[in-house]
């Protein structure tokens, strides 16, 4: 268990604010906005990684504030070193494809472990939720992470809000802290945390909002988390 997963057992719930751009600036006015106290982790998203690189993960960690840093790496292969170089550059966790082979994710875990951080298994694309989760469970990941990707939402219509029976079978097989994401509001966060969700990650209706400290700050009400 690293310091993400231990900062949840203290909270009860985190609010993951995915910071999805392609300028580090809009990254770090958001993320200045919404780093909201020990509830939150700001992501260092996979395309402001692939535009900013590592750095932007350095910057999200030195805003002030005890929120946590997670960098979306998506890694598919070469998991050891992807892990070492987020942990290296601030982030308290990353994230390893459920769809990379289990010794991907266990090298990664190795890492994270030496360190005291954390992996998550992001379950993007998912064909077999069960034998996914419990490959994630098997390699030693921290974190299952549910998640509705984008062009699945524009094509069929859906968002991880409707998934709340994808939610609670993931936590019975993985047994360990869920994540949620995709096209999720402030307004859908009680519901998938009812239905056993830990870490409620939200991206645009967050970051697009006209005022997003106060969409951050009604989501982290409809958390409730323990820890101010």
């Amino acid at each position: 268990m690293g310091s993400l997963v231990e900062r949840l057992r203290e909270c009860g719930h985190l609010l993951q604010v995915a910071l999805d751009f392609t300028d580090l600036r809009d990254a770090v006015r958001i993320g200045s906005l919404t780093s909201l106290g020990p509830a939150v982790i700001l992501e260092a998203g996979t395309p402001l990684i692939k535009s900013e690189g590592m750095k932007s993960v350095d910057i999200l960690r030195s805003l002030p504030g005890r929120h946590l840093v997670m960098a979306d790496t998506k890694t598919a292969d070469v998991g050891g070193l992807e892990a070492k170089l987020a942990f290296e550059h601030g982030a308290d966790a990353m994230s390893v494809l459920a769809a990379s082979s289990e010794e991907t994710i266990k090298e990664a875990v190795r890492e994270a472990e030496s360190v005291g951080k954390d992996v998550y298994v992001d379950l993007i694309g998912f064909t077999e939720l069960d034998s996914w989760l419990k490959k994630a469970k098997g390699a030693g990941a921290h974190v299952a992470v549910i998640h509705i990707g984008i062009d699945v939402q524009r094509a069929l219509g859906i968002t991880a809000a409707q998934a709340t029976d994808i939610v609670r079978r993931a936590k019975d097989v993985f047994g360990g802290p869920v994540a949620v994401a995709g096209g999720i509001k402030p307004s859908d966060v009680s519901a998938l945390a009812s239905a056993g969700a830990d870490i409620i990650i939200i991206g645009s209706a967050i970051t697009k909002s006209s005022d997003p400290a106060a969409a951050a700050k009604a989501a982290l009400d409809g958390l409730r988390p323990r820890c101010q």
